[in-house]
């Protein structure tokens, strides 16, 4: 198998793909001034739950809230934390 790995560096943005047998199987594009924050782990608090969607707006220091659905941290039967 042949891989390759590709990086063009521009003003704006970054971009770098991982190419095997000349098909591209990931491709990552940074551009400036953006942040991108899934998959971080956060430290924050909780500021308002909303019972009715399952889930909860958290101030983690960004300049908004996070939104957190349950299932995103209970994978389980949540009856007990719903008590």
């Amino acid at each position: 198998m042949y891989k390759k790995i590709i990086i063009n560096v521009a003003d704006h943005e970054t971009r770098v793909a991982l190419m095997e047998d000349e098909t591209i199987v990931e491709l990552f594009i940074e551009r400036k001034g953006s942040q991108d924050t899934t998959g971080n782990i956060y430290k924050g608090r909780v500021q308002r739950v909303l019972p009715g969607m399952q889930a909860a707006f958290v101030d983690i220091g960004l300049n908004q809230a996070a939104f957190i659905y349950v299932d995103d941290v209970v994978r389980d039967n949540y009856a007990d934390i719903e008590d």
